[in-house]
């Protein structure tokens, strides 16, 4: 209504008839005879507050003329200005306001508390400001709009078919999809009611990916606790370390993701399964590439290890099986030695010399003589190796077959996997550790037994 009065005086006052603008006077004025009724009501109270602030000086024998106490008023009010008063205005206006409550404490001081001051004195005195009729409009508009929104908020929405729904919210997805999925799945009717209850719970940035299973009758407040506090299958980042075996990653699945080891571990070499992935291999071991996966908790074997032989698929790209074919290898093979390679050293700066050594030694028929293919064969119980293990009757032993063993014997990351395909150029056809975390490489025996010297007096120098 007061948009309407200024637009009118603003715009359209010099269109007006006589008969227009006395009416419009007279609702300028009922608006002021509102304002001044407020103003007095104000004042009123204020003048309560200040006739209690001298009956407390009197208890302190305080005088009651203050003059500091007034001067911080009157900057006070100052900065409360606003157009069209000004500043001076305002403070005459207050001086006139402060000589009356100054008059008042005066007054009680003489003649006692003559003003009685009671508790529905000092309240927002309501009833004064509404009338009883404005008063109960009120009251019903608030409670129909309670009403309205206990209704749409609150009251439980059903959808037809099998309860629960299951509702796959991915990593990174907008809130705005999660909410068209849910209404195209009829979990919710409404999609505007779905967003207020979200913002008003604070929930667009606070639901998490997960798997949701999302049962019939719930409102929309609660369909929104459910999905930032509920019971759901999280996505998990699951990471899968450099040269890894199949049981480690089979123990931390079911740790970390909630998936079952033993079925992660029997799956891992069900032929079916690896034939359905494209792979020619008894087992899943070398073509699960270390690096990070995202796995929602209590996925099926199936869905985890598809998952995680994606990255191996997406990895070896067609540039990397050409460079393969080049070097004269498949791809199976060179898993199998770059993971040879991996269980050498976790030195990745040495492993293209370590590749170098062993394509040499292929080039020429020479036997690998891999110790980690050896280690392999002691099913997780690393030792030092003696002389009887290097007499194993096995076909990863490559002290006593020739050529790759049958197969990876752990995951090789992608740094041994490039350094197969990418080897140092070099003639060293031996390696042996240095005990500074590197080895020293050589081309002939005679170098190589020097080196093993040198290391066998630095395991003595350490006793």
């Amino acid at each position: 209504m007061i948009e309407n009065l200024i637009h009118k005086i603003e715009n359209e006052l010099d269109q007006l008839s006589v008969e227009e603008k006395n009416e419009l006077l007279r609702k300028i004025r009922d608006n002021i005879d509102d304002i001044d009724k407020q103003l007095v009501h104000l004042i009123s109270r204020r003048t309560l507050f200040s006739v209690m602030i001298g009956r407390v000086k009197r208890s302190m024998n305080l005088p009651t003329y203050n003059p500091q106490r007034e001067k911080q008023i009157s900057e006070k009010i100052s900065s409360y200005v606003e157009e069209p008063l000004r500043k001076e205005a305002v403070i005459r206006i207050y001086e006139r306001i402060l000589d009356e409550s100054r008059a008042i404490q005066r007054e009680e001081s003489d003649k006692g508390n003559i003003f009685k001051i009671s508790k529905h004195k000092m309240k927002a005195g309501i009833n004064k400001l509404l009338s009883r009729k404005e008063l109960f409009t009120v009251v019903i508009f608030f409670f129909f709009v309670l009403a309205v929104l206990l209704y749409t908020f609150f009251t439980p929405n059903y959808y037809k078919g099998n309860s629960p729904i299951t509702i796959v919210v991915k990593k990174g997805e907008p809130f705005s999809e999660i909410v068209n999925d849910l209404y195209s799945k009829k979990i919710i009717s409404g999609k505007t009611n779905f967003k207020i209850a979200a913002f008003l719970l604070g929930a667009e940035r606070r639901i998490r990916p997960a798997r949701y299973y999302i049962r019939n009758g719930l409102s929309y407040v609660g369909l929104v606790d459910y999905m930032m506090n509920g019971n759901a299958d999280y996505l998990k980042t699951f990471l899968i370390l450099d040269g890894s075996d199949l049981s480690s990653i089979a123990s931390r699945l079911q740790s970390e993701v909630l998936i079952d080891s033993s079925s992660i571990m029997k799956l891992c070499k069900d032929k079916n399964f690896i034939a359905s992935l494209g792979l020619h291999s008894s087992s899943l071991i070398g073509y699960m590439l270390p690096e990070k996966y995202d796995i929602y908790e209590r996925s099926s074997p199936r869905e985890a290890l598809n998952v995680i032989y994606s990255g191996f698929k997406n990895f070896m790209v067609d540039s990397l099986k050409d460079r393969a074919d080049e070097i004269g290898l498949t791809i199976p093979q060179v898993v199998t030695l770059a993971s040879i390679v991996e269980g050498e050293t976790k030195n990745q700066s040495e492993m293209p010399l370590i590749a170098s050594v062993y394509l040499n030694r292929l080039r020429i028929g020479m036997m690998l003589q891999a110790d980690p293919t050896v280690e392999f064969l002691q099913r997780g119980k690393w030792k030092r190796l003696s002389y009887n293990d290097l007499k194993i009757n096995s076909p990863y032993n490559t002290y006593k077959h020739s050529g790759l063993p049958p197969g990876p014997i752990n995951n090789p990351g992608r740094k041994a996997i490039l350094s197969v395909l990418y080897p140092a150029k070099t003639n060293y056809l031996y390696f042996v550790a240095n005990g500074k975390g590197s080895h020293n490489f050589s081309s002939n025996y005679n170098e190589h037994l020097k080196n093993v010297d040198q290391y066998k007096q630095w395991i003595n120098s350490q006793k």
